[in-house]
């Protein structure tokens, strides 16, 4: 941004004065703006959650689940915790696909937590876009063990 004060020259007309260049602050881009001050993926995390619990409560998923998901996903807030750390100190990192296997594992919950109040990974497009990759993978996973064919394969898994 160019700003300046006007002036009248010798031949009364006018003219700029004190030119100053200042360099504009870039706004967020649009990927980060959206996982860290938009409420739908927390939404969406919460929905999912409490459509877990309900199927859990009414006899339609093992507790296992629900177990394994809560489990999951306090791990995975925490790897994000300490990559979060080691990012701001310049120590190693964890790697991006560790991230995206442990939320397809069951740990997005904690993810989206993760990219809301730590800022980590929020911002990454390309992040973004395979981490909700992973999500509808592992939803659609759920789903099939509510199915009579998944609920049953799951029962002698568990045994």
């Amino acid at each position: 941004m160019v700003t300046y004060d006007l002036a009248i020259d010798e031949k009364n007309r006018p003219r700029a004065v004190r030119v100053r260049r200042s360099i504009p602050v870039r706004p967020k881009s649009r990927a980060a703006s959206a996982s860290t001050s938009s409420s739908i993926p927390l939404i969406v995390a919460s929905l999912f959650v409490l459509l877990v619990v309900a199927a859990t409560l009414a006899g339609r998923l093992p507790q296992a689940v629900i177990l394994t998901y809560g489990v999951v996903s306090i791990l995975t807030f925490l790897v994000y915790w300490y990559d979060k750390s080691a990012a701001r100190n310049g120590q190693w990192r964890t790697k991006e696909s560790s991230l995206l296997f442990l939320g397809l594992a069951g740990g997005w919950p904690g993810a989206v937590i993760a990219h809301r109040l730590l800022r980590h990974k929020s911002g990454k497009r390309t992040f973004q876009v395979a981490f909700w990759g992973t999500v509808v993978m592992n939803s659609i996973a759920l789903g099939w063990l509510l199915t009579d064919s998944g609920s049953k394969l799951f029962e002698q898994l568990l045994k």
